[in-house]
């Protein structure tokens, strides 16, 4: 009976210490309240193949254990990456699939607040069951990742990946056993420090070889070709071409043109007249195919954007309409065409021309009647131009006759007009000579002044004597 009474104590000592400890760790937890605090758990992490190395694109990553389940894609190189807000510490399980390849499953555990770097996932592929390869007699590509990439900090892509596979006689791609190094060079390249790497690499299980393509600062046609050797037999591919555009506009690469500088547009309306922007980069290349080039213009109706071609050319017509255009120093019938874009900083780059819309021909002559003395001569001076005083279109053709006995003219009597602002392409001259050998007589002389083109038709008739 007393030893019952001294163990019924001792247990009753044992859970009311129990109890108090209990309280007291309780209290301590909710004064100091760390487990309600909340941290950022950042991960990231990269999938390869396991025999190639190759980084996996579009795998997905199912992540558990965050109170939630999170889905993820790998990139172009296989990386990932999430956050997430967490009060505790996380005991991870990451789930790691893509066809054609075994899952993966990974258990990490993530402290409150830290940044992990997942351990590299290395799926490998599910076994064909193909069967062992021969030994490789040809090299073709399989695939690339692009056709163009553009020039170095164009802003455009500047890498391309190219797969190439080697086969055996049968055509099977050559497995490890029978791996051989593919080599890489350059056919031709546009001498821009373009880069191919690496420029040796070793057949995976699938006999893939893959080499990058990084362009360097010019525009232009790269040709890669790959090469193994068998035994002393060099096994070449067919030359694989990539272009490379070049980059963002450049003020001082930037231009604009008209195909005429004088087309007949001030009065008829309808008229086309091609404007052409040639865009270049700072490099003094060819900007990257379809930089997109604005146009205005101060007189007719014009194209309002157009794209560059391979050259870095942008077209687009201009045609004769109202507004009819006023130079603030030139004058009635000249407009001004603007051409812009915009350079890699985002500022404006532009260029102007100057276009003459000309108008109806007209004919002035002085002095208006002939009067040539015996054995001697006469000049005139004469005026082609539109009502503008400006030239007229190019294609237009100036004739001068003369009708009367003993007389002839020489000057300008046969004048083609060339594509010309000038007006000193409206000025011209011409001589009467009285060429007879006779006593003091008049007769009578008529001179022809004729004008025939674009712009339309126009004479002048004057009249007189030679003597």
């Amino acid at each position: 009976m007393f030893l019952s009474k001294n163990y019924f104590l001792y247990l009753t000592t044992i859970l009311l210490l129990t109890l108090l400890i209990g309280f007291g760790c309780k209290e301590k937890s909710d004064v100091v309240g760390e487990d309600d605090e909340t941290g950022i758990i950042s991960l990231s992490g990269q999938i390869i193949n396991n025999i190639s190395g190759i980084p996996i694109e579009e795998a997905t990553i199912v992540i558990t254990g965050t109170g939630e389940t999170i889905t993820l894609k790998s990139d172009s190189q296989g990386k990932y990456s999430y956050e997430f807000e967490s009060s505790s510490n996380a005991n991870l399980v990451l789930i790691t699939y893509k066809e054609g390849f075994y899952n993966d499953t990974t258990n990490i555990f993530a402290a409150k607040g830290s940044t992990l770097n997942v351990p590299l996932i290395q799926l490998e592929p599910i076994n064909t069951g193909s069967e062992p390869s021969g030994y490789p007699v040809s090299i073709f590509l399989q695939s690339q990742s692009a056709l163009s990439i553009g020039v170095k900090e164009s802003g455009s892509e500047e890498t391309a990946r190219l797969v190439f596979v080697v086969q055996d006689s049968a055509g099977i791609p050559v497995d490890l056993a029978h791996s051989v190094d593919v080599y890489f060079r350059f056919g031709s390249a546009p001498g821009g420090g373009e880069i191919l790497s690496p420029n040796v690499v070793k057949t995976n299980n699938f006999g893939q070889a893959i080499v990058n393509l990084t362009s360097g600062t010019k525009a232009g046609t790269v040709q890669i070709i790959a090469e193994i050797d068998v035994n002393g037999t060099i096994i070449t591919s067919l030359p694989v071409s990539i272009a490379i555009h070049g980059g963002l506009p450049d003020q001082n690469h930037f231009s604009v043109a008209s195909d005429k500088l004088n087309f007949p547009g001030y009065n008829i309306f309808g008229l086309t007249n091609g404007i052409t922007a040639f865009v270049g980069d700072k490099y003094s290349n060819p900007v990257r195919v379809g930089t997109s080039v604005y146009f205005s213009s101060t007189g007719g109706i014009i194209g309002g954007s157009g794209t560059t071609d391979e050259m870095g050319r942008a077209s687009v017509d201009l045609m004769s309409a109202k507004p009819l255009p006023d130079h603030p120093i030139f004058g009635p019938g000249f407009a001004t065409i603007t051409a812009s874009s915009s350079d890699e900083n985002q500022n404006i780059v532009s260029d102007q021309t100057i276009v003459l819309f000309s108008g109806i021909p007209q004919i002035l002559v002085s002095p208006a009647s002939i009067n040539v003395p015996n054995g001697g001569s006469q000049s005139f001076n004469y005026t082609v131009s539109d009502q503008n005083g400006n030239p007229l279109a190019s294609g237009t053709s100036i004739s001068v006759s003369i009708e009367g006995e003993n007389v002839d003219v020489q000057g300008d009597t046969d004048v083609s007009i060339p594509d010309t602002q000038s007006k000193a392409w409206t000025q011209f001259g011409f001589t009467v000579f009285d060429t007879a050998d006779t006593i003091n007589v008049a007769k009578s002389v008529t001179v022809k002044i004729k004008s025939t083109g674009p712009n339309g038709d126009a004479s002048a008739v004057i009249s007189g004597v030679a003597r």
